[in-house]
């Protein structure tokens, strides 16, 4: 059973309480930053809508209809995504046939137009227990032009009985015509103590996932299991080195390529942020005493070789050349 995270309250109550006026906008669009849990939040909402005797705002997890969910083969819920291995909420439900037959190294990227029309063929047909059809689309900025075009049209006359839930990081990547379509559902972190609490921590380690997870829960709980504090004092150890000129880029890179890949991601950009904190005049007491600012220009280039970094970093003849690259413009030799 999909668990409504403690900070959706707000959300849910907007929700259940148009369901009740009957005034349920038929499409739904979930924004804000990752780690808050919009898509396990739709997975509740699908939880809820396709139950076939809900107790109050809560599916009774024992109807025909749950069961069918919970395994991912309810009749009357489409989820579209670029590929189904890489979600995490509605997991149990596979990919379209359009996507999975076609062969692929790599995950596709993109939602394609052809899944949006076997979703349209799929929701012309009449609900099979007789309440609402789902389509769930993670994430709906995925959609390429013309699979936002076809969408857009299902969005303007939507099928009888028809609830679209989509879900995005950045809605501003959307058409603006398919937003408009759509009653926004803001999400945003939760306040610190609220987030400790779910966590069920309140050390250093908890306080530094969230701060380098941007305060959202689900993100720091994914950092704390990559082991966050160790790789985080790795980092901070190995470039303190740098800016000492006791530490060597091109043995601490293929140290570094052993690190777990997003954690390594997220104690980087944390300490950059940190740095730049420190170089503007607003000492970050968390960086000690001792810590050696870079000059901006340095700083500037370290920033502008991450973002290579990250865009690099997926090639396995370029990792670590670029992880090189990036270390360099703060190493004193």
């Amino acid at each position: 059973m999909n668990q409504l995270l403690p900070w959706h309250t707000a959300q849910w109550e907007t929700v259940t309480s148009a369901r009740a006026a009957g005034r349920l906008h038929h499409a739904l669009l979930a924004t804000g930053p990752a780690g808050v849990g919009k898509a396990q939040f739709l997975a509740a909402l699908a939880a809820w809508l396709l139950c076939s005797s809900p107790n109050g705002d809560q599916p009774c997890g024992a109807c025909r209809a749950c069961l069918q969910n919970t395994a991912g083969t309810h009749p009357d819920c489409a989820v579209l995504s670029p590929d189904p291995l890489e979600r995490a909420a509605f997991s149990t439900y596979p990919g379209q046939r359009c996507q999975m037959e076609s062969s692929r190294k790599k995950p596709a990227t993109v939602i394609s137009v052809d899944q949006v029309r076997e979703l349209s063929t799929r929701l012309v047909t009449t609900a099979h227990y007789g309440h609402y059809k789902l389509a769930v689309l993670l994430p709906a900025d995925a959609l390429n032009l013309a699979a936002a075009n076809a969408l857009l049209k299902l969005l303007e006359e939507p099928p009888d009985n028809t609830v679209f839930l989509l879900l995005s990081q950045r809605p501003a990547f959307l058409p603006a015509t398919l937003r408009s379509r759509c009653q926004m559902l803001r999400f945003s972190a939760p306040p610190t103590s609220q987030a400790r609490a779910w966590l069920n921590s309140d050390g250093p380690a908890a306080d530094l996932a969230l701060e380098l997870g941007g305060g959202a829960p689900l993100q720091a709980a994914k950092l704390l299991a990559q082991d966050l504090e160790t790789v985080w004092n790795v980092v901070c150890v190995g470039l303190a080195g740098l800016l000492a000129g006791t530490a060597d880029p091109m043995r601490l890179a293929r140290d570094w390529l052993k690190l777990p890949q997003q954690t390594l991601d997220t104690a980087l950009y944390g300490w950059l942020r940190r740095a730049l904190r420190n170089a503007t005049g607003a000492p970050d007491a968390k960086l000690g005493n001792t810590f050696r600012t870079p000059p901006p220009q340095r700083l500037q280039a370290f920033a502008s070789e991450l973002e290579d970094f990250l865009r690099l970093r997926e090639h396995p003849l370029s990792r670590d050349l670029a992880l090189e690259r990036l270390l360099y413009p703060l190493w004193v030799n």
